[in-house]
C-alpha cells in the first residue's frame, strides 16, 4: 500500500508475497509524478503465493515518456512472442486470453498504459485475468 514502484536494494521475485521494511526520502515532485525515493531496510517475510492469487499491476507500455528515433525499440516495454503472449520489461512473459486481446492491443497500440488483474501461471508467467 504505496506509492512505491522501485525499492533500492530490494530483488523481487515472482510467486510471492513480501512485507518490507523501507526507509522514505522525499525527493520530488519531479515532472513524471515521483515524490520519494525507497530503499529496502529489511525484508519482514517472504511467502510463497497459491496458484490462484490474483494481483494488481500496472503495465506501462512505453519506458520513456519522450519520443525517441523511430527504430529505437528501448522505449517499449512489452515484446511479442507470439499471438497471444509478450514479454514485459524484459522479465516476464504475459498471457493474453482471446477475450482480452482486442482491448489489451488497442490500448498498447495506442501507448496507453493501464491497471490489470493478473494471475501467476509459474515462476516466469502471468496471465492477465480483467483489465482496468
Amino acid at each position: 500500500d504505496s506509492e512505491a514502484e522501485y525499492i533500492d536494494g530490494f530483488d523481487f521475485e515472482w510467486g510471492y508475497y513480501y512485507t518490507l521494511k523501507v526507509q522514505e526520502k522525499r525527493v520530488g515532485p519531479f515532472s513524471d509524478g515521483t515524490r520519494y525515493d525507497y530503499s529496502l531496510l529489511k525484508v519482514i517475510s517472504k511467502e510463497k503465493v497459491a496458484d490462484t492469487v490474483i494481483f494488481r499491476m500496472y503495465i506501462d507500455p512505453l519506458r520513456y515518456y519522450h519520443k525517441l528515433e523511430e527504430n529505437d525499440l528501448a522505449n517499449y516495454t512489452l515484446n511479442k512472442l507470439n499471438d497471444s503472449t509478450y514479454l514485459y520489461m524484459d522479465k516476464v512473459e504475459i498471457e493474453i486470453p482471446q477475450k482480452l486481446l482486442e482491448s489489451f492491443r488497442k490500448k498498447t497500440d495506442n501507448e496507453i498504459g493501464f491497471r490489470g488483474n493478473f494471475k501467476f501461471i509459474n515462476g516466469k508467467r502471468i496471465r492477465l485475468v480483467s483489465i482496468k
